[in-house]
C-alpha cells in the first residue's frame, strides 16, 4: 500500500515494492540472513516547462516496532528489520526516533516527462533466534508512504 501527497496541478508520481523474501534460516548457523527489496518511484511532470519533484520515502512499522519489527508463524516469533544501506546499521522508518527516511529527487523536462528511481531495502534476520520451523510472515504489512 502507498500514500501520496501532492499539489494540484504538478507532478504526479507513484510507487511499486516488491516483496520482501528472506529464504530459509537456520539458527544453527550463526550468522544473520540478508536479503534485499526494491522500491520504485516513478513521478511524470504535471507542468509545461522544467519542473523539480523532490520526494521522501518513509517505512511504517508493519507487526512489532522500529526497534525491532517481527514475523510470526503460529505462537512463534522471529526478529527482523529493514535499512537504509547494505551496512544495515540505520533502520529505515518515519523518521522518528533512531529511524531515517530516503529521499530523492528529479527533475522532469519536457524531453524527460516522467522518471523512475529504484530504491534498495536491506533486510536483516539477526542471528541466534531459537525459533521453529515454518513459514513465517509479518501480521500487519510494511506500508511504504511517499511523500512529494
Amino acid at each position: 500500500m502507498a500514500l501520496f501527497t501532492s499539489v494540484a496541478g504538478a507532478a504526479t508520481c507513484s510507487v511499486t515494492a516488491s516483496t520482501l523474501a528472506f529464504g530459509t534460516y537456520n539458527p544453527l548457523t550463526g550468522t544473520a540472513l540478508d536479503s534485499t527489496t526494491t522500491i520504485n518511484v516513478s513521478c511524470t511532470k504535471g507542468v509545461s516547462g522544467p519542473e523539480t519533484v523532490n520526494y521522501t520515502i518513509a517505512l511504517s512499522t508493519g507487526s512489532g516496532s522500529y526497534v525491532t519489527r517481527t514475523m510470526s508463524s503460529g505462537a512463534q516469533v522471529m526478529n527482523y528489520n529493514l535499512y537504509t544501506t547494505t551496512g544495515r546499521t540505520t533502520v529505515w522508518g518515519n523518521g522518528t526516533g533512531a529511524t531515517v527516511t530516503v529521499s530523492n529527487s528529479f527533475s522532469l523536462t519536457n524531453g524527460s516527462p516522467t522518471q523512475n528511481l529504484n530504491h534498495t531495502v536491506f533486510g536483516r534476520i539477526p542471528n541466534g533466534q531459537d525459533v521453529g520451523a515454518g513459514s513465517y510472515l509479518t501480521g500487519t504489512p510494511i506500508t511504504v508512504t511517499v511523500t512529494y
